[in-house]
Protein backbone atom coordinates (compact mmCIF):
# COMPACT_ATOMS: atom_id res chain seq x y z
CA UNK A 1 0.00 0.00 0.00
CA UNK A 2 0.96 3.62 -0.49
CA UNK A 3 0.32 5.44 2.79
CA UNK A 4 0.31 9.18 3.42
CA UNK A 5 0.91 10.38 6.98
CA UNK A 6 0.07 14.01 7.71
CA UNK A 7 0.96 16.04 10.75
CA UNK A 8 4.38 14.38 10.73
CA UNK A 9 5.67 16.77 13.39
CA UNK A 10 4.11 14.30 15.86
CA UNK A 11 6.72 12.06 17.53
CA UNK A 12 4.53 8.99 16.85
CA UNK A 13 5.42 9.43 13.16
CA UNK A 14 8.64 7.45 13.67
CA UNK A 15 6.89 4.43 15.16
CA UNK A 16 4.20 4.41 12.47
CA UNK A 17 6.67 4.77 9.60
CA UNK A 18 8.66 1.83 10.94
CA UNK A 19 5.52 -0.26 11.41
CA UNK A 20 4.27 0.38 7.88
CA UNK A 21 7.73 -0.02 6.33
CA UNK A 22 8.18 -3.35 8.11
CA UNK A 23 5.16 -4.57 6.15
CA UNK A 24 6.60 -3.24 2.87
CA UNK A 25 4.23 -0.27 2.64
CA UNK A 26 5.45 2.92 0.95
CA UNK A 27 5.14 5.82 3.40
CA UNK A 28 5.02 9.52 2.50
CA UNK A 29 4.58 12.52 4.76
CA UNK A 30 3.00 15.96 4.73
CA UNK A 31 2.78 18.84 7.19
CA UNK A 32 2.84 22.61 7.35
CA UNK A 33 5.94 22.34 9.57
CA UNK A 34 9.00 20.28 8.65
CA UNK A 35 10.84 18.35 11.38
CA UNK A 36 14.21 16.69 10.91
CA UNK A 37 13.61 14.15 13.68
CA UNK A 38 10.58 12.50 12.07
CA UNK A 39 11.04 13.08 8.33
CA UNK A 40 14.21 11.14 7.57
CA UNK A 41 12.53 7.73 7.19
CA UNK A 42 9.75 8.93 4.87
CA UNK A 43 9.82 8.20 1.14
CA UNK A 44 8.93 11.84 0.52
CA UNK A 45 7.76 14.92 2.39
CA UNK A 46 5.44 17.66 1.13
CA UNK A 47 4.97 21.04 2.78
CA UNK A 48 1.31 22.11 3.00
CA UNK A 49 -0.30 25.46 3.73
CA UNK A 50 -1.29 25.85 7.42
CA UNK A 51 -4.95 24.75 7.51
CA UNK A 52 -6.15 26.83 10.47
CA UNK A 53 -4.71 30.00 8.96
CA UNK A 54 -5.17 29.36 5.24
CA UNK A 55 -7.73 26.63 4.69
CA UNK A 56 -8.23 27.42 0.99
CA UNK A 57 -4.50 27.06 0.39
CA UNK A 58 -4.37 23.88 2.45
CA UNK A 59 -7.29 22.36 0.52
CA UNK A 60 -5.56 23.13 -2.79
CA UNK A 61 -2.27 21.67 -1.56
CA UNK A 62 -3.97 18.55 -0.20
CA UNK A 63 -5.94 17.99 -3.40
CA UNK A 64 -2.78 18.34 -5.52
CA UNK A 65 -0.85 15.97 -3.25
CA UNK A 66 -3.56 13.32 -3.30
CA UNK A 67 -3.85 13.60 -7.10
CA UNK A 68 -0.08 13.18 -7.45
CA UNK A 69 0.52 10.42 -4.90
CA UNK A 70 -2.76 8.52 -5.25
CA UNK A 71 -2.42 7.08 -1.71
CA UNK A 72 -4.32 4.00 -0.63
CA UNK A 73 -4.59 5.34 2.93
CA UNK A 74 -4.27 8.81 4.49
CA UNK A 75 -3.57 8.91 8.24
CA UNK A 76 -3.66 12.40 9.79
CA UNK A 77 -1.86 12.40 13.13
CA UNK A 78 -2.64 15.80 14.67
CA UNK A 79 -5.56 18.22 14.64
CA UNK A 80 -5.01 18.50 10.91
CA UNK A 81 -7.40 15.53 10.84
CA UNK A 82 -10.35 17.92 11.09
CA UNK A 83 -9.14 20.02 8.17
CA UNK A 84 -8.44 16.94 6.06
CA UNK A 85 -11.99 15.73 6.73
CA UNK A 86 -13.37 19.15 5.76
CA UNK A 87 -11.35 19.20 2.51
CA UNK A 88 -11.80 15.51 1.60
CA UNK A 89 -13.33 14.58 -1.72
CA UNK A 90 -13.83 10.85 -1.35
CA UNK A 91 -10.26 10.37 -0.17
CA UNK A 92 -9.22 7.22 1.79
CA UNK A 93 -8.96 8.96 5.17
CA UNK A 94 -8.38 6.91 8.29
CA UNK A 95 -11.12 8.90 9.99
CA UNK A 96 -14.91 9.08 10.22
CA UNK A 97 -16.89 11.87 8.57
CA UNK A 98 -16.47 15.45 9.77
CA UNK A 99 -19.70 15.43 11.81
CA UNK A 100 -18.57 12.38 13.81
CA UNK A 101 -15.09 13.85 14.28
CA UNK A 102 -16.51 17.07 15.67
CA UNK A 103 -18.81 15.14 18.01
CA UNK A 104 -15.76 13.44 19.49
CA UNK A 105 -13.62 16.61 19.51
CA UNK A 106 -16.21 18.74 21.32
CA UNK A 107 -15.67 18.34 25.04
CA UNK A 108 -19.41 18.86 25.51
CA UNK A 109 -20.84 16.70 22.73
CA UNK A 110 -18.51 13.84 23.66
CA UNK A 111 -19.78 13.85 27.25
CA UNK A 112 -23.36 13.75 25.93
CA UNK A 113 -22.47 10.83 23.64
CA UNK A 114 -20.74 8.86 26.40
CA UNK A 115 -23.64 9.46 28.76
CA UNK A 116 -26.08 8.14 26.14
CA UNK A 117 -23.97 4.99 25.92
CA UNK A 118 -24.21 4.48 29.67
CA UNK A 119 -20.59 5.42 30.35
CA UNK A 120 -19.84 7.45 33.51
CA UNK A 121 -19.18 11.15 32.89
CA UNK A 122 -18.97 14.17 35.22
CA UNK A 123 -21.74 16.74 35.34
CA UNK A 124 -20.99 19.11 32.46
CA UNK A 125 -22.72 22.16 31.07
CA UNK A 126 -22.01 24.69 28.34
CA UNK A 127 -21.90 28.28 29.59
CA UNK A 128 -23.80 30.99 27.74
CA UNK A 129 -23.01 34.71 27.49
CA UNK A 130 -25.06 35.49 30.62
CA UNK A 131 -23.60 32.65 32.73
CA UNK A 132 -20.94 33.35 35.32
CA UNK A 133 -18.32 31.00 36.68
CA UNK A 134 -18.47 30.10 40.35
CA UNK A 135 -15.69 29.00 42.71
CA UNK A 136 -15.57 25.49 44.11
CA UNK A 137 -15.10 21.94 42.87
CA UNK A 138 -15.45 22.78 39.19
CA UNK A 139 -13.23 22.66 36.14
CA UNK A 140 -13.62 25.37 33.50
CA UNK A 141 -12.29 24.82 30.00
CA UNK A 142 -13.05 25.85 26.41
CA UNK A 143 -15.19 23.39 24.47
CA UNK A 144 -12.42 23.04 21.88
CA UNK A 145 -8.90 23.01 23.32
CA UNK A 146 -5.86 20.81 23.87
CA UNK A 147 -3.04 19.96 26.29
CA UNK A 148 -4.90 21.44 29.23
CA UNK A 149 -4.53 24.94 27.84
CA UNK A 150 -6.63 27.67 29.51
CA UNK A 151 -8.13 25.15 31.96
CA UNK A 152 -9.15 26.55 35.36
CA UNK A 153 -9.30 23.89 38.09
CA UNK A 154 -11.18 24.38 41.37
CA UNK A 155 -10.97 28.17 41.46
CA UNK A 156 -11.11 29.84 44.88
CA UNK A 157 -12.58 32.95 43.28
CA UNK A 158 -14.89 33.23 40.29
CA UNK A 159 -12.60 33.35 37.21
CA UNK A 160 -13.37 35.93 34.50
CA UNK A 161 -14.33 33.96 31.39
CA UNK A 162 -14.75 35.88 28.14
CA UNK A 163 -17.58 34.33 26.13
CA UNK A 164 -16.79 33.11 22.61
CA UNK A 165 -19.89 31.83 20.78
CA UNK A 166 -17.74 29.64 18.52
CA UNK A 167 -15.79 28.17 21.42
CA UNK A 168 -17.81 28.55 24.63
CA UNK A 169 -16.62 27.69 28.10
CA UNK A 170 -17.70 24.50 29.81
CA UNK A 171 -18.27 23.96 33.51
CA UNK A 172 -17.49 20.40 34.57
CA UNK A 173 -17.61 18.78 38.00
CA UNK A 174 -14.14 18.09 39.36
CA UNK A 175 -13.49 14.41 40.15
CA UNK A 176 -10.99 13.66 42.91
CA UNK A 177 -8.59 10.92 41.85
CA UNK A 178 -5.87 10.12 39.34
CA UNK A 179 -5.57 10.80 35.63
CA UNK A 180 -5.49 7.82 33.26
CA UNK A 181 -5.61 7.70 29.47
CA UNK A 182 -6.12 5.23 26.68
CA UNK A 183 -5.36 5.15 22.98
CA UNK A 184 -7.20 2.84 20.60
CA UNK A 185 -7.04 2.16 16.88
CA UNK A 186 -10.38 1.01 15.50
CA UNK A 187 -11.21 -0.37 12.07
CA UNK A 188 -14.84 -0.97 11.14
CA UNK A 189 -15.90 -0.58 14.77
CA UNK A 190 -13.44 -3.20 16.07
CA UNK A 191 -10.32 -2.45 18.10
CA UNK A 192 -7.12 -3.42 16.33
CA UNK A 193 -4.82 -1.89 18.95
CA UNK A 194 -5.21 -0.61 22.49
CA UNK A 195 -3.00 0.80 25.24
CA UNK A 196 -3.90 2.40 28.57
CA UNK A 197 -1.41 4.44 30.53
CA UNK A 198 -0.74 7.10 33.15
CA UNK A 199 1.95 9.73 33.49
CA UNK A 200 3.60 11.47 36.41
CA UNK A 201 5.85 13.51 34.14
CA UNK A 202 4.16 16.51 32.52
CA UNK A 203 4.93 20.04 31.45
CA UNK A 204 3.32 22.91 33.34
CA UNK A 205 0.76 23.10 30.54
CA UNK A 206 -0.27 19.50 31.19
CA UNK A 207 1.35 17.75 28.22
CA UNK A 208 2.82 14.35 29.15
CA UNK A 209 6.27 13.22 28.10
CA UNK A 210 6.30 9.87 29.93
CA UNK A 211 3.82 7.07 29.22
CA UNK A 212 3.53 4.26 31.74
CA UNK A 213 1.21 1.30 31.00
CA UNK A 214 -1.40 0.68 33.68
CA UNK A 215 -1.96 -2.63 35.44
CA UNK A 216 -3.84 -5.38 33.58
CA UNK A 217 -7.16 -5.18 35.48
CA UNK A 218 -7.44 -1.43 34.97
CA UNK A 219 -6.45 -1.77 31.32
CA UNK A 220 -9.27 -4.26 30.75
CA UNK A 221 -11.83 -1.89 32.27
CA UNK A 222 -10.61 0.95 30.08
CA UNK A 223 -10.58 -1.25 26.99
CA UNK A 224 -14.22 -2.16 27.58
CA UNK A 225 -15.06 1.54 27.37
CA UNK A 226 -13.08 1.91 24.15
CA UNK A 227 -14.83 -1.12 22.66
CA UNK A 228 -18.25 0.39 23.40
CA UNK A 229 -17.32 3.76 21.90
CA UNK A 230 -15.79 2.28 18.74
CA UNK A 231 -18.64 -0.16 18.15
CA UNK A 232 -21.40 2.39 18.76
CA UNK A 233 -20.07 4.67 16.03
CA UNK A 234 -18.68 1.89 13.82
CA UNK A 235 -15.44 3.83 13.91
CA UNK A 236 -12.50 3.58 11.60
CA UNK A 237 -10.33 6.00 13.50
CA UNK A 238 -7.91 6.60 16.31
CA UNK A 239 -9.63 7.17 19.63
CA UNK A 240 -7.80 8.62 22.62
CA UNK A 241 -9.56 9.47 25.87
CA UNK A 242 -8.66 11.13 29.15
CA UNK A 243 -10.31 9.83 32.30
CA UNK A 244 -10.30 10.22 36.07
CA UNK A 245 -10.22 7.23 38.41
CA UNK A 246 -11.81 8.10 41.75
CA UNK A 247 -10.98 6.75 45.21
CA UNK A 248 -13.52 3.94 44.77
CA UNK A 249 -11.92 2.85 41.50
CA UNK A 250 -14.73 4.16 39.32
CA UNK A 251 -13.69 5.48 35.91
CA UNK A 252 -15.05 8.78 34.57
CA UNK A 253 -14.67 9.77 30.93
CA UNK A 254 -13.55 13.38 30.66
CA UNK A 255 -12.75 14.08 27.01
CA UNK A 256 -11.71 12.52 23.71
CA UNK A 257 -9.09 13.14 21.03
CA UNK A 258 -10.03 11.46 17.71
CA UNK A 259 -6.41 11.54 16.52
CA UNK A 260 -2.98 10.16 17.31
CA UNK A 261 -1.63 10.62 20.82
CA UNK A 262 1.49 9.41 22.54
CA UNK A 263 -0.25 6.22 23.63
CA UNK A 264 0.69 4.89 20.19
CA UNK A 265 4.29 4.60 21.41
CA UNK A 266 3.16 1.73 23.65
CA UNK A 267 2.16 -0.35 20.61
CA UNK A 268 5.43 -0.10 18.66
CA UNK A 269 6.85 -3.40 19.91
CA UNK A 270 4.86 -5.33 17.26
CA UNK A 271 5.21 -3.41 13.96
CA UNK A 272 3.21 -5.91 11.90
CA UNK A 273 0.24 -5.86 14.28
CA UNK A 274 0.35 -2.06 14.54
CA UNK A 275 0.35 -1.77 10.75
CA UNK A 276 -2.55 -4.22 10.50
CA UNK A 277 -4.58 -2.18 13.00
CA UNK A 278 -4.63 0.64 10.45
CA UNK A 279 -4.84 -1.35 7.23
CA UNK A 280 -7.47 -3.77 8.54
CA UNK A 281 -5.39 -6.86 8.01
CA UNK A 282 -5.40 -8.24 11.55
CA UNK A 283 -7.89 -10.25 13.61
CA UNK A 284 -6.40 -9.85 17.10
CA UNK A 285 -6.10 -6.72 19.25
CA UNK A 286 -2.56 -5.46 19.77
CA UNK A 287 -1.87 -4.44 23.36
CA UNK A 288 1.05 -2.91 25.23
CA UNK A 289 3.91 -5.20 26.22
CA UNK A 290 4.24 -3.35 29.54
CA UNK A 291 7.30 -1.25 28.74
CA UNK A 292 7.03 2.48 29.37
CA UNK A 293 7.97 5.04 26.73
CA UNK A 294 9.26 8.58 27.06
CA UNK A 295 10.24 11.62 25.04
CA UNK A 296 13.91 11.52 25.98
CA UNK A 297 14.85 15.16 25.34
CA UNK A 298 11.83 16.30 27.38
CA UNK A 299 12.81 14.03 30.29
CA UNK A 300 16.20 15.74 30.35
CA UNK A 301 14.95 19.28 29.77
CA UNK A 302 11.75 19.28 31.86
CA UNK A 303 12.11 16.23 34.09
CA UNK A 304 15.39 17.19 35.71
CA UNK A 305 13.92 20.55 36.70
CA UNK A 306 11.36 18.88 38.98
CA UNK A 307 14.05 17.89 41.52
CA UNK A 308 12.79 14.28 41.66
CA UNK A 309 16.16 12.75 40.87
CA UNK A 310 15.55 9.27 42.31
CA UNK A 311 12.27 8.84 40.43
CA UNK A 312 13.80 10.37 37.31
CA UNK A 313 16.67 7.86 37.29
CA UNK A 314 14.36 4.90 37.82
CA UNK A 315 11.78 5.97 35.25
CA UNK A 316 14.14 6.99 32.47
CA UNK A 317 16.03 3.73 32.97
CA UNK A 318 12.97 1.54 32.33
CA UNK A 319 11.47 3.46 29.41
CA UNK A 320 12.04 3.34 25.66
CA UNK A 321 13.13 6.74 24.38
CA UNK A 322 10.96 7.39 21.32
CA UNK A 323 13.69 9.68 19.94
CA UNK A 324 16.53 7.21 20.43
CA UNK A 325 18.92 7.57 17.50
CA UNK A 326 17.63 11.00 16.48
CA UNK A 327 18.02 12.91 19.75
CA UNK A 328 20.29 15.48 18.09
CA UNK A 329 17.72 16.17 15.38
CA UNK A 330 14.94 16.38 17.98
CA UNK A 331 16.88 18.92 20.04
CA UNK A 332 17.65 20.90 16.88
CA UNK A 333 13.95 20.91 15.98
CA UNK A 334 13.01 22.08 19.47
CA UNK A 335 15.59 24.88 19.52
CA UNK A 336 14.56 26.07 16.06
CA UNK A 337 10.86 26.05 16.92
CA UNK A 338 11.55 27.76 20.26
CA UNK A 339 13.27 30.65 18.49
CA UNK A 340 10.42 30.97 16.00
CA UNK A 341 7.88 30.81 18.83
CA UNK A 342 9.66 33.58 20.73
CA UNK A 343 9.76 35.77 17.63
CA UNK A 344 6.02 35.20 17.20
CA UNK A 345 5.33 36.03 20.86
CA UNK A 346 4.06 32.49 21.59
CA UNK A 347 5.13 29.71 23.88
CA UNK A 348 6.39 26.53 22.23
CA UNK A 349 3.20 24.47 22.62
CA UNK A 350 1.04 27.21 21.13
CA UNK A 351 3.45 27.68 18.23
CA UNK A 352 3.43 23.96 17.43
CA UNK A 353 -0.36 23.78 17.33
CA UNK A 354 -1.60 27.21 16.19
CA UNK A 355 -1.32 26.49 12.46
CA UNK A 356 -3.66 23.48 12.64
CA UNK A 357 -5.62 23.90 15.88
CA UNK A 358 -9.37 23.36 15.51
CA UNK A 359 -11.09 25.70 17.95
CA UNK A 360 -14.61 25.62 16.55
CA UNK A 361 -17.15 23.27 14.99
CA UNK A 362 -16.08 23.02 11.35
CA UNK A 363 -19.48 21.70 10.29
CA UNK A 364 -20.87 25.19 11.00
CA UNK A 365 -18.59 27.02 8.58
Amino acid sequence: MKILLSGTRAPVTRDLVRAFAACSHEVHGADSLATASTARELNSFTRLAPPAQNFAGFARDAQALVARLKPDLIVPLCEDIFWWAKAAQGWPLFAPDLKSLMQLHSKFDFVVLADCLGLPVPETRRLGPADRATPGDWVYKPEFSRFGRRVVIRPQQAPPLAHDPKNPWLQQAWIAGEDVCFHAVAHGGRLGAFAAYRSSWRTKGGASYYFDPVETELSRALEAMAVRLAASLNLTAQLACDLRRDKDGRLWLIECNPRATSGLHLMAHDPAALSAAFTGGGDATLRSDGQAACVGPAMWFYGLRTNRLASWRMDIGRARDVFRGVAGAAVSDTLGFSVRAALAGQDLQDFLTADMACDRDLTCS
